[in-house]
């Protein structure tokens, strides 16, 4: 198996792994654009519009609650309930506060996507929202000052020094990347570098291993050498490497 073979098994699978959401160029939609989930009550299907605010919102709460370690589900699923039990209008606002006792998370209540595990939401997702919600004037701002100067890095800089975002209300950092790359597949903003959009998370850091290929330690940098390898299909294809492995696509 070598990178060529990997984008090749990647294009060849769009709709076999829910994080796989390619366009009729075999582009990367993003992972958000669709969640393939369904929210069985209400029939809707749960994704992420990031021209809405409320969406951008969840989007950070997304990459906040995958920094955390564990499967990617548990993410997906903190987002999907957050999206279908408040008003994330009042949140943001702080019109209303999240009560972890008052909705108990229902995983019957979706389908599309088979956890591989039991969901858990850590008693610290919850204080990395009130975070979020803390700072989220500032982060609109960055966000803007970003667009008009082209400079994502000290906007990488700038959400990195943030406390409470990432495990045991520590720091983000490495999927800080994940909100620039939906951010560019949803075309929120038109300057953010593909460089700046590769999460090199430890399934990617695995499969660059099994490829006998190197990354730098460096997130910022090890993005950049994922995006020489894998362009606009950022690091989804190192990401999927181990589930097709599992499921003997391999």
């Amino acid at each position: 198996m070598n990178k060529e073979k990997l984008i090749e098994l990647t294009i060849k699978n769009p709709m076999k792994y829910a994080y796989i959401n390619l366009d009729n160029e075999n582009k990367y939609k993003g992972w958000v654009y669709d969640f393939r989930l369904v929210h069985v009550p209400s029939n809707q299907k749960l994704g992420l519009d990031l021209r809405k605010e409320n969406d951008l919102f969840l989007l950070f709460v997304l990459a906040s609650a995958w920094s955390r370690t564990g499967p990617w589900e548990n993410a997906v699923f903190f987002t999907a309930h957050l999206k279908m039990q408040y008003d994330i209008s009042n949140l943001i606002q702080n019109k209303e506060s999240i009560n972890p006792n008052l909705h108990k998370f229902d995983i019957n209540s979706y389908k599309g996507i088979d956890s591989r595990k039991s969901v858990f939401f850590r008693k610290d997702l919850y204080n990395s929202v009130d975070v979020l919600i803390k700072n989220w004037s500032d982060i609109k701002q960055h966000l803007e000052v970003a667009n008009q100067t082209g400079d994502w890095l000290s906007f990488i800089k700038y959400i990195s020094s943030i406390n409470g975002l990432g495990t045991n209300n520590k720091k983000m950092r490495i999927k800080i990347l994940l909100i620039l790359r939906e951010l560019r597949c949803q075309k929120i903003y038109s300057n953010i570098d593909g460089k700046y959009c590769c999460v090199a998370d430890a399934r990617v850091k695995e499969a660059y291993k099994t490829l006998n290929l190197r990354l730098p330690v460096d997130y910022i940098k090890a993005s950049q050498v994922i995006y020489n390898d894998f362009g606009d299909l950022y690091d989804i294809p190192p990401f999927a490497l181990n589930d097709f492995i599992q499921d003997n696509l391999i």
